[in-house]
Parts: structure tokens; sequence; C-alpha cells
């Protein structure tokens, strides 16, 4: 049993070193993400009695991406599919207090740029910053249905941690801080955690 642990954890070092010695491979690469957002709305306005009582609390994402690596940095175009979060909440007061239900759809298209800190190791940590546009739908619904629909500037900030596992293919695992603008009288915006497998060609 002991030998067998020796042999293994032997082999990983001899895997890792030769991963940080043989040089990542630049050129294009495809990436896919997926992971969880948690979302915020913070009032503009502090009044409680608009829609961003809602707390939209933390839904699933899921992204894709087309970049190019050129050694310590890289580029990309990506697609970020958010999936729908609803909330239900007390609305009005006294003879006509009620519930309102509330559901906000967002998806973005982003512009990133990476600094890979360690690129040709093993494991290299990273930063990453985007903008970009995101299209917001919130519906609201009491008695009746209203809907609010916004296309904004957005942007992001982050870091990450990255694990080679051969000269093309990469593991990442990530946050970063998502700002997608206004809708009605709320700012919309959401802390991202995701991880995600890169390939470059």
């Amino acid at each position: 049993m002991k030998k067998s642990m020796v042999t293994l954890a032997s082999a990983l070092v001899l895997s890792m070193a030769a991963a940080s010695t043989a040089s990542a491979r630049d050129g294009f690469y495809l990436a896919v993400r997926g992971g969880m957002d948690s979302y915020n709305l913070n009032d503009k306005n502090d009044s409680a009695a608009v829609s961003s009582r809602a707390d939209f609390g933390d839904v699933w994402m899921m992204s894709g991406a087309i970049g190019y690596r050129y050694s310590y940095f890289r580029i990309e175009a990506e697609y970020v599919y958010r999936d729908d979060s609803d909330d239900t909440y007390p609305a009005g007061s006294g003879p006509i207090e009620g519930k309102r239900h509330s559901v906000l759809e967002s998806d973005s298209f982003m512009a990133n740029a990476y600094i890979d800190f360690m690129p040709n190791y093993w494991i290299s940590p990273y930063v990453s910053g985007g903008i970009g546009w995101t299209r917001l739908d919130v519906t609201n619904t009491d008695s009746r249905t209203y809907t609010y629909s916004s296309d904004n500037f957005t942007w992001s900030l982050g870091g990450g941690l990255s694990l080679r596992l051969n000269r093309c293919l990469n593991l990442d695992a990530g946050y970063r801080y998502v700002d997608m603008g206004d809708i009605e009288k709320a700012n919309v915006n959401a802390h991202e955690y995701y991880g995600g497998l890169r390939f470059t060609f």
C-alpha cells in the first residue's frame, strides 16, 4: 500500500514538473464555464416601495467563449446565460395588501482580458476584467403584470486559478464581480463563481 502511494505521488510530481517545463501553447482557444450567480439589487432611491424589494438570490450560469492566448495575456469574446430568478414578497398595505411575484432575466455579451501570472507552470493565478452589454428583463405580477426591459453597459473584475492539464487544456476556477447597470429604480450586480475548461488549438 505504501509503495503504491509513493509511486502515485512520484508520478504526480513528475507530471507537474513536466507541465511546468513545457511551454503552454499560444493561439486561439475555446472555453466553456458554469457556476453560480448571486444577484444584488440596490435601490438608488432607498425606497422600500419599489421593485428592488425583490430578493432574487442565487441562480446558475453557463457561458461559452472564443479567445486568443499569447504568453501572459488572453483576450476573448464571451456569451453568458443566466437562469431566470424569481421572488415573491409582500406588496401594498391595509385593505390592498397582497403578494408580488417578480422574475429577473439576464444575459450578457462580454469582451474580456486576462493576465496569467505563471502561464507555463502547472498552476497559475490570474486576474480578469471585461466590458460588454447586458439585456435585463424584470416582470412584476400582482393584480396586473408589468414588464421592464433595459439594455445596459456592463463591466466586470475578477480573478482565479488555472490548472494546466497538458499543453493545450486548462481547468479554470474563478470569481468575478459583474455590474449590469440599472433597471427602473435599481442597480443590478452579481457575484459570480465559476469553473470551466479551456482548450487551446
